[in-house]
C-alpha cells in the first residue's frame, strides 16, 4: 500500500517564518512561473490557482508575488519526514510538501493515518492523504476523495480512474485525446496501446501506463543518511530534573537499541557518532567517535557513548550515527537473492534419476561406519 500525503499552504506558513520581517499584505508565492501558493485569506475573495492575480486587484490590503526556491523549504519538511519515519523508512519525497510512503502492514497504515490527522490538528495546519496500488493512485485519492474512500484497493483501481477526470493530469497531450473522446483517466487506459501509438509515437507507452494507474517512474524509498536519538530529562516522570550519568545508564540502552534496530531495519552500518550534550549551565557539549569498524549493534554504539558523556548532570542528549554504508547482509543481497525451490517440470522427467548407486568403495566405507560406530 502506498500512501500520498501533502500538506496545504506549507509554503505560505514556512515563508513567513523563514522572514523576520513581513508586510501586512496577502501573499502569492509562484516557482518557474507557475502559483505554487497563496495566502489563504485570498480564498474569499474568489482566488484559485487558475483564476490568476486577476482576482485580487482591489483588496484591503496590498497583495505582493514572489518567486521561490523550493530547496529553500526542504528543512521545515524535516519534522514531516521524521514524524512519517516512525511508522514506515520507505518514505520518497516529491516536494518539500508533499511524500510517498509505502507501508506493508495495514494496522500500521491505519495508525499512521489517525495519528497523521492529529498531529494536523496540534500544528492547526492543513493536509491531505489518499492510498493506493501506486503512488499515481494514491495522489489521485488524495485530491479528490475524502473520508475511507481515499483508501483504494487494488481491485477497484480501474472503477475509480473511470471517476477522474482527464484533466487531473498535467498532460501535454490533453487537448488531443480530449479530441479523441477520452474524458476520464480510466477511458484512456482503456484504448488498446497500438491505437495510442497510431495517434502518439513514443508517447503513447506512457499514456497507456497512466491511464491504468501505474507509475512512470516506481516508488523509490529514500536511503537514510543518518540516525537520531534524543532525550530531554526534563520532562522524565520521576525525575523532571538533569540527570546523572549514572541514572542516564538504561535511557542510554534503550536509545542504542532502538538506533541499532533502525540501522538494522536499512541494512546499515554506521561509521561515527556524535553525542550533543546539554549541561544545566553553559553551551552544550560536542563530541564524536569515529569507528575502526563500522557497527549496527547496540553494545559498541553504547560503549562509545558513554565513553563521550561527560561527568555531570546533562539536561538534554542527542546520538547522531552518520557516515552509513550498507551492511555485509546487503551487499551480499546486490549479487544474490535466494530463489524459491521449483518444482521439475515434465521435460525433466525421462532426466530424472530415482534412488542412487554408489560405488563398491563408498558402500564398503559405509558397512565399516555402521559396524564400528
Amino acid at each position: 500500500m502506498i500512501v500520498y500525503c501533502g500538506l496545504r499552504h506549507f509554503y505560505i506558513r514556512n515563508f513567513r517564518l523563514r522572514q523576520a520581517e513581513t508586510q501586512d499584505a496577502y501573499y502569492i508565492l509562484t516557482h518557474k512561473k507557475k502559483v505554487w501558493d497563496f495566502s489563504p485569506e485570498l480564498k474569499e475573495y474568489g482566488f484559485t490557482v487558475k483564476a490568476g492575480g486577476k482576482a485580487v486587484l482591489h483588496l484591503d490590503k496590498p497583495v505582493i508575488t514572489l518567486s521561490i526556491n523550493l530547496d529553500d523549504f526542504m528543512p521545515f519538511a524535516k519534522d514531516w519526514h521524521d514524524f512519517s519515519r516512525q511508522y514506515t523508512h520507505e518514505l520518497e519525497a516529491e516536494y518539500p510538501h508533499a511524500w510517498y510512503l509505502r507501508f506493508r502492514q495495514p494496522a500500521i497504515f491505519q495508525q499512521f493515518v489517525l495519528d497523521f490527522a492529529e498531529k494536523l490538528r496540534q500544528d492547526h495546519g492543513e493536509g491531505i492523504w489518499g492510498a493506493g496500488q501506486s503512488k499515481l493512485v494514491a495522489k489521485l485519492a488524495a485530491h479528490n476523495l475524502s473520508g475511507c474512500e481515499r483508501v483504494i484497493p487494488a481491485g477497484q483501481t480501474q472503477s475509480f480512474l473511470q471517476q477522474i477526470p482527464l484533466h487531473r493530469l498535467p498532460l501535454d497531450e490533453l487537448d488531443a485525446l480530449e479530441r479523441l473522446g477520452i474524458k476520464t483517466v480510466g477511458q484512456l487506459g482503456d484504448i488498446p496501446l497500438a491505437v495510442l501509438g497510431s495517434q502518439f509515437g513514443p508517447k503513447a507507452a506512457a499514456l497507456h501506463k497512466l491511464g491504468r494507474g501505474e507509475d512512470l517512474v516506481p516508488f523509490q524509498a529514500e536511503q537514510i543518511q543518518e540516525c537520531r536519538w534524543s532525550l530531554d530529562c526534563t520532562v522524565l516522570e520521576g525525575f523532571l530534573r538533569p540527570l546523572h550519568p549514572h541514572e542516564l545508564k538504561p535511557y542510554l540502552q534503550q536509545g542504542m537499541q532502538k538506533l541499532a534496530a533502525a540501522l538494522k531495519e536499512q541494512h546499515k552500518i554506521a561509521g561515527r557518532l556524535q553525542l550533543t550534550a546539554h549541561p544545566l549551565q553553559g553551551p552544550p557539549i560536542e563530541k564524536t567517535r569515529l569507528f575502526k569498524e563500522a557497527a549496527d549493534d547496540a553494545r559498541p554504539l553504547l560503549r562509545a557513548v558513554e565513553s563521550l558523556l561527560p561527568q555531570e548532570p546533562l539536561a538534554q542528549l542527542e546520538v547522531v550515527l552518520s557516515g552509513l554504508e550498507p551492511s555485509a547482509a546487503a551487499q551480499l543481497s546486490m549479487f544474490w537473492e535466494p530463489q524459491a525451490p521449483k518444482a521439475l517440470g515434465e521435460d525433466f522427467a525421462p532426466c530424472t534419476q530415482i534412488g542412487i548407486e554408489l560405488p563398491r568403495r563408498e558402500q564398503l566405507l559405509l558397512l565399516w561406519e555402521e559396524c564400528f560406530t
